[in-house]
């Protein structure tokens, strides 16, 4: 797809689906009313101190959200403690682990169509879209198109109202079979692309890495899930407990309780977050003050959203389902 017909973000990835181009959207108005706001009450300020700070300001509202929201919903209350200061001895640097497999988590949790909804819930006349279509796909966006509906709310709205698929080993055909294939024809398999990311970063088993993060070896299939349909398939498909692939292992383990998630997922992604915030020296409980901090880690997303859509009547945590049709 031409340039031309992508919306300008600092990675094209932006506009790989609605629903995160919506997102993005959010926070670029979020970014633009807080420049706003800096700039009246700093008239004296060049236009490159406006920015920063207005980024400064932006990257602390993601920062409070994603580990006073997102992280308890995914991990449980528990999982990442509390803040205790900057530690120059920690290394924040990403884990093999973490970003080849455990954070590939949600491809799991995706559904094959993306609804969108109007303020009160209701589905809206151009009704949903298949996610196979979705892909890299901004003429949504544009009202002059038949069956578009021309704004982000709608995507937004079924998002935070929509229950989200359960993070196991099934995964929707349409990146199965349809990922970023032009419409009407095959693509790509992401989930096999998953195994065999992990095989060419050089990832451990999953037994290995369970071990490596402090958890006991699993000595059996049963020991993984609790269905015994997955524990046959991957007794068929691995032969020993040992050969199994870390995205694959990860996926099949039975949650941890309160979390959405298994236990080794949750312990690779709890000890990433919890070392790059202890190894930021820019975080931002480390940078802001008084008012400005109190705001911040009272910062909810659905604030962000209200702020910058027309939607008003969005839950307060919008990573919990109220129940309604969504992914």
């Amino acid at each position: 797809m031409p340039d031309s017909r992508l919306f300008l973000a600092g990675d094209v990835r932006a506009n790989e689906n609605p629903d995160l181009a919506s997102l993005q959207t959010v926070f670029m108005r979020e970014h633009n009313s807080v420049a706003t706001r800096i700039q009246t009450t700093n008239p004296t300020w060049t236009d490159e101190e406006v920015y920063q700070a207005a980024r400064q300001y932006v990257i602390a509202e993601v920062q409070a959200i994603t580990y006073n929201e997102f992280l308890p919903s995914l991990l449980g209350r528990s999982a990442v403690g509390g803040y205790s200061g900057y530690d120059s001895r920690v290394d924040p640097s990403m884990a093999n682990e973490f970003a080849a497999a455990a954070f590939r988590y949600g491809h799991s949790l995706l559904d094959g169509e993306l609804p969108r909804l109007n303020n009160d819930g209701t589905p809206t006349s151009a009704g949903p879209i298949t996610l196979q279509s979705a892909f890299f796909n901004t003429g949504v966006f544009n009202p002059s198109l038949p069956n578009h509906e021309g704004d982000i709310d709608p995507f937004l709205k079924a998002a935070a109202t929509g229950t989200a698929q359960e993070v196991d080993l099934l995964v929707v055909d349409d990146v199965r079979n349809f990922l970023f294939g032009p419409p009407g024809a095959g693509g790509l398999d992401l989930a096999s692309l998953n195994i065999q990311r992990g095989r060419d970063h050089g990832l451990a088993d999953y037994n290995t890495v369970r071990e490596a993060y402090g958890l006991a070896r699993v000595r059996t299939f049963d020991q993984i899930p609790s269905d015994p349909a997955v524990q046959a398939k991957l007794r068929t498909l691995y032969g020993t407990v040992d050969n199994i692939d870390l995205w694959v292992g990860g996926l099949a383990e039975t949650h941890a309780p309160g979390a959405s998630v298994g236990p080794l997922f949750q312990r690779i992604i709890a000890d990433q977050f919890t070392r790059l915030r202890a190894g930021d020296r820019h975080w931002y409980e480390s940078i802001f003050k008084g008012d400005d901090l109190n705001r911040l880690r009272s910062t909810h997303l659905s604030d962000v959203i209200a702020r910058n859509t027309s939607l008003t009547t969005l839950q307060r945590n919008v990573f919990f389902s109220t129940g309604g049709s969504g992914s």
